[in-house]
């Protein structure tokens, strides 16, 4: 510690003795202010408010700089742009790294955020957790948002083909019709307005799969560097001020950006574009700007395995250095024209050169060894962190930070669990005590950790006492590693053999019940003759009145056979075709009926007039058993609402259904039947298609299941959603009619 102290305050010395002399020196002053061009990403808003500030504050004048902000948008080449010399200076993201690989002399000055805003966007209704449930499903995106989402679906194991990508528009409603399954976003922007449009959204976000790119960065060109050195370091410097300034003053911003730049938004808007900003700059622990080479050989690295950079790709050149090593030539020239002390101040220089060198090759041999140690760990495919005996992390490798939701490892340094961006358990800090308090190993205990988007992965972890050189415990060393997937794909499968089992038993009993059904309609039909033949015969009194009765059991009987044919996908359908508003028109009066005088029924069409083919009185039937639930389920008074509309289904939509086998995919009319009842629970959710099972009282429980033979025979689909206390959705799908 004393030699590195000793190092550092040399090399202090060393520097502020070369800043005497360059302020001697003529020549070295910037220009008056220079004309410059800054080539923003997109249009005016609050994701450029550093240099808004820059320019209104005059920091940019104080550095003898007069800057143009020039709009972007979704053609502008950023690359070309500063090659052509159309701009000096560019906001863009990590993709231009490629373009250096391919020639361009272009040059990343500062991170402004240190997290990428990119994250895929999907409904909250999906169902949609991970990014392994895009297999088979299409998303919009622009080029920009590809490479990381393609990143985050490589790194779930998904195939390249396996996610279809299509050109990005904001459209909600195509992914609410289920035509996308999701966008390629940006959480400065999109998610806001989805909120105030009031649609429910999930974000899956990258970095949560360890895929971590920069956001937007600074970017100039080695011609600007080598012909302008002092006035990249003005404008850096300038800019870096503007956005410190911008981000504790971010009212003044607004109005400017309503004011002076006219900008679109609204308030709300910016200001929520704010805190989101602050989020991905993480300002809090790492300096406005700051870049590490690390980081940048990780987004290299993922751009090759995407096939978008060659595997021998070079980062030399392409990271400014704000601290360039002296020119000691330029300086020894220099200094030999001065009058009366070139030998004094030349043997001064020389022995200061010689101490510099020492100390250069001192921190580069350290650097070195440091940096061949990172990525050793680095390497390692699953997270590796050290404590010490407060609970502090020491140190970890890249893989751990992407689980913690950091962006590199340096970020982690000296934060305790309850800071990391994650949730983790209490549960935690007491096997942690065990292992520095006791010596005690634990390995592979299971875990879950809730990202700040809200997603929760799984783990295996194991922990050991980390020991010093004379035995003393000095905290703790912990292995973790990702199940997530693993416990997806035994959850799936487990999901696979209960649907086996439940298509076996359903099967078993729909044989039975088609058998006895057709056995007992003949004894029926055959026992109805005769009692009608006794009956013609009788003469009035108590004798007819038992034929009367045999009767009327016997057509209750034949009503149970049907009802139990209805439930095994084999009733007697008279199908047509059949225009759903002239349906609804003609069966409403029955379906109001059909409720309590406590409650309502609401009736909404989405969409223009849709034709089926379908067994009216069949539908009729299904709808009264459906709407008769959720009036049930809806205590005291209330609204029933049922839904329709139509929607595109892909297999994977319908492969989560209650139909087995699946139907095709395609377009379907959608009924929904909503209530604000009491909800089930998951124990009943499996239960509720069984024959006769029945949470009312006993001879109730064939409406749910004949409701499911009703779509098996229209070749639909069924699907139901339900909590305790959240109210049930009930969709029933069946096929549009294609003219």
């Amino acid at each position: 510690m004393n030699v590195t102290l000793s190092i550092t305050n040399l090399r202090s010395t060393l520097q502020q003795f070369l800043l005497w002399l360059f302020i001697l020196l003529p020549g070295l002053a910037i220009s008056a202010q220079d004309s410059i061009t800054v080539q923003l990403k997109w249009k005016h808003a609050f994701q450029f408010a550093g240099h808004y500030a820059a320019v209104e504050r005059g920091f940019y004048k104080e550095a003898g700089l007069e800057v143009t902000l020039v709009e972007g948008g979704p053609e502008t080449n950023f690359a070309h742009e500063l090659i052509t010399g159309k701009c000096h200076y560019a906001v863009a993201l990590s993709s231009m790294l490629i373009h250096r690989n391919e020639g361009k002399p272009l040059v990343a000055l500062a991170a402004i955020l240190q997290h990428s805003p990119e994250v895929l966007l999907v409904p909250g209704s999906s169902g949609i957790n991970t990014p392994h449930q895009m297999a088979g499903r299409t998303v919009a995106a622009s080029p920009e948002d590809t490479p990381a989402l393609l990143a985050m679906f490589k790194n779930e194991g998904l195939a390249a083909d396996a996610v279809k990508t299509i050109p990005y528009e904001f459209s909600p409603e195509k992914m609410l019709s289920g035509e996308i399954a999701g966008m390629g976003a940006y959480s400065i922007n999109e998610p806001f307005q989805l909120q105030k449009l009031g649609i429910p959204y999930r974000l899956i976000q990258p970095r949560d799969y360890g895929v971590d790119f920069y956001g937007d960065c600074l970017f100039t060109t080695e011609d600007e560097i080598a012909r302008h050195p002092k006035r990249v370091r003005a404008f850096l410097e300038a800019t870096l001020k503007g956005w410190q300034y911008a981000m504790s003053h971010r009212v003044e911003i607004i109005d400017l950006l309503k004011g002076r730049y006219h900008c679109p938004l609204s308030r709300e808007a910016l200001n929520d574009e704010a805190d989101q900003m602050a989020l991905l700059m993480f300002s809090e622990l790492i300096d406005i700007g700051h870049m590490n080479e690390g980081r940048w050989r990780h987004i290299g690295d993922t751009y090759v395995r995407l096939g978008m950079l060659a595997p021998g790709y070079s980062l030399d050149g392409f990271l400014y250095d704000r601290e360039p090593k002296t020119d000691l030539a330029w300086l020894l020239w220099t200094l030999g024209g001065t009058i009366g002390s070139t030998l004094l101040l030349g043997g001064i220089v020389l022995g200061l050169i010689r101490v510099n060198n020492r100390i250069t090759n001192a921190e580069r041999q350290a650097r070195e060894s440091q940096a061949m140690l990172q990525t050793v760990i680095n390497t390692i495919p699953v997270g590796v962190f050290w404590k010490d005996r407060d609970s502090r992390i020491l140190g970890c490798n890249q893989v751990f930070a992407g689980y913690a939701g950091l962006g590199s490892p340096q970020q982690a340094q000296g934060l305790t669990a309850d800071r990391l961006p994650w949730k983790d358990d209490a549960q935690d800090e007491v096997t942690e005590e065990q292992v520095i308090q006791q010596g005690r190993s634990i390995l592979l205990s299971e875990k879950s950790l809730t990202s700040p988007s809200g997603s929760t992965r799984h783990f295996y972890q194991s922990k050991v006492p980390l020991k010093n050189e004379l035995g003393d415990i000095i905290g703790l060393l912990s292995v973790i590693e990702d199940i997530t997937s693993l416990k997806a794909a035994e959850e799936h499968q487990t999901r696979l053999k209960d649907r086996l089992l439940q298509s076996q038993k359903y099967e078993s009993l729909h044989r039975l019940a088609n058998g006895v059904c057709h056995h007992s309609n003949n004894i029926l039909q055959a026992l109805t003759s005769y009692a009608e033949l006794a009956r013609l015969q009788t003469p009035p009194g108590q004798t007819r009145e038992f034929m009367d009765g045999v009767l009327r059991e016997s057509q209750r009987v034949a009503a149970l056979n049907r009802v139990l044919l209805t439930c095994t996908g084999h009733g007697l359908h008279q199908f047509e075709e059949t225009r759903l508003r002239a349906f609804m028109d003609e069966s409403l009066p029955t379906l109001k009926c059909c409720l309590p005088s406590t409650h309502e029924l609401e009736w909404q069409h989405d969409g223009p007039e849709v034709i089926i083919h379908a067994d009216r009185e069949s539908l009729r039937h299904l709808l009264i058993n459906l709407l008769t639930n959720a009036s049930e389920a809806t205590e005291g008074s209330g609204t029933v609402y049922l839904r329709t509309g139509t929607l595109l289904c892909d297999a994977a939509y319908l492969q989560d259904s209650q139909i087995d086998p699946a139907p095709d995919p395609g377009e379907y009319l959608y009924l929904d039947i909503i209530d604000t009842g009491k909800g089930m629970s998951p124990e009943v959710l499996q239960m509720v298609f069984d024959p006769f099972f029945s949470t009312k009282f006993t001879g109730r429980g064939l409406g749910m299941a004949a409701t499911l033979g009703i779509i098996k025979s229209h070749h639909g689909a069924l699907k139901i959603q339900s909590a305790p206390n959240q109210g049930t959705t009930v969709r029933a799908l069946l096929p549009v009619l294609k003219k």
